[in-house]
């Protein structure tokens, strides 16, 4: 019998009598520690590479020993072949991680059913991908933490860095390279290399953020650095300037000055004049900002509160606040409101430099008369904040 007939009758009962199996779907996974994920990167930290497709067979076709994957680098049997309930099969497959990104092809009794791609991340390629986003130091001064480029020491007692990690591939490599935020010193040349460790959900995902304190905190002037290090490739540097109190403190500004009113309820409102029916604690409020860019510190300030008696000397009070480049309001002490009526003026002070006065008694308005000239207001005594108000009004005019 001729060459050409034989092999027309072999494809007559492949194909015909006897029909090859039908890839209708594959999926390509890995797995890690126990954990199987699937429609993932395959890193090459996975204890193997795992494939799983999905047949149109004929009963007498489901053999496992008749499917194969093959790839570039061998022919892998099929680790198992179970029946689903819609009538098609599954066949699995178990495979080493590939060293590149490739393809596998199924095979049945060495015919090629399928074609899938597998794609492979090792260090070099997983690195390339990883970035860095929303990266920040932040310092904690008390019971407050605040964003910095710059701080002052002493009062600084915790030095944070955070940061959000992505990669396309997922994350998981990142628990065999690991993960180190570095603080240092640059003055001393001392640095604290601390290790960042990963919650399990972390890795599964894609997205992550990461948080790391440095084991200790400035204590002199000069520049520190945070670097986020992935690996031997670093992601990120940040240089926070660390500056001279004096420096600082000079910069310290109040913006505005208001009071604070607490009613019975607990809401809380402010008003240039407070109107004090109805309310049951009241006190001054100064809107303080410092002038260092991206600077934050711990201010100790000293409220004088002037009594309406001329003859009366001032209550000092002692308060501390947070003070930074951005606009941010400060009640340092709330007084009941009929106590809060024997005073005339609160004036806040940074190291003995006025830096304003909240007064509960304004400057009254001259009120002129049809002939030209005015009525005279009624008493009035000068204060500290009336001579701020007639500078800031004299400047206008200028």
């Amino acid at each position: 019998m001729p060459r050409w007939t034989t092999r027309s009758l072999a494809w007559v009962r492949d194909n015909l009598l006897r029909p090859r199996p039908r890839a209708l779907s594959a999926a390509i996974g890995y797995e890690r520690g126990g954990l199987t994920r699937w429609g993932e990167p395959v890193p090459w930290t996975a204890d193997a590479a795992l494939a799983d497709v999905r047949l149109s067979a004929r009963p007498r076709a489901r053999r496992k020993q008749d499917f194969a994957l093959r790839t570039a680098h061998g022919t892998f049997a099929a680790d198992a072949l179970r029946a689903e309930p819609d009538g098609t099969c599954r066949a699995s497959f178990r495979f080493p991680v590939p060293p590149a990104s490739g393809t596998a092809e199924v095979l049945w009794k060495g015919r090629q059913l399928a074609t899938v791609p597998v794609r492979a991340v090792w260090p070099a390629s997983f690195l390339a991908g990883l970035s860095l986003g929303a990266f920040e130091v932040a310092a904690r001064f008390g019971d407050t933490t605040a964003t910095v480029s710059a701080l002052v020491p002493n009062d600084c007692d915790a030095l944070f860095a955070s940061a959000v990690l992505r990669s396309p591939n997922g994350l998981q490599p990142l628990a065999e390279l690991g993960l180190e935020v570095r603080f240092r010193c640059e003055a001393t040349g001392r640095e604290w290399a601390v290790p960042v460790r990963f919650a399990a959900h972390q890795l599964a995902r894609a997205e992550a953020l990461v948080v790391a304190a440095c084991p200790e905190v400035p204590r002199e002037p000069g520049t520190w650095c945070v670097t986020v290090a992935a690996g031997p490739r670093e992601l990120a540097v940040r240089r926070v300037a660390v500056l001279p109190r004096a420096r600082f403190d000079a910069g310290a500004r109040a913006l505005e000055t208001r009071f604070a009113v607490r009613d019975a309820s607990g809401a809380i409102r402010s008003a240039k004049v407070p109107e004090l029916t109805g309310a049951a604690r009241a006190g001054p409020c100064f809107v303080l900002c410092g002038t260092e860019p991206g600077a934050a510190a711990r201010c100790h300030f000293e409220l004088l509160a002037v009594p309406t008696d001329p003859f009366a000397p001032p209550f000092a009070f002692a308060a501390d606040a947070v003070v930074s480049d951005a606009p941010a309001p400060f009640v340092p002490v709330l007084f009941d409101a009929a106590e809060l009526e024997q005073f005339g003026e609160f004036e806040l002070r940074l190291n003995d430099r006025l830096l304003g006065v909240a007064s509960l008694r304004p400057v009254p308005r001259a009120a002129l008369t049809a002939e030209g000239g005015f009525v005279p207001p009624d008493e009035f005594v000068w204060s500290s904040a009336a001579e701020e108000e007639l500078a800031a009004r004299l400047r206008r005019l200028g």
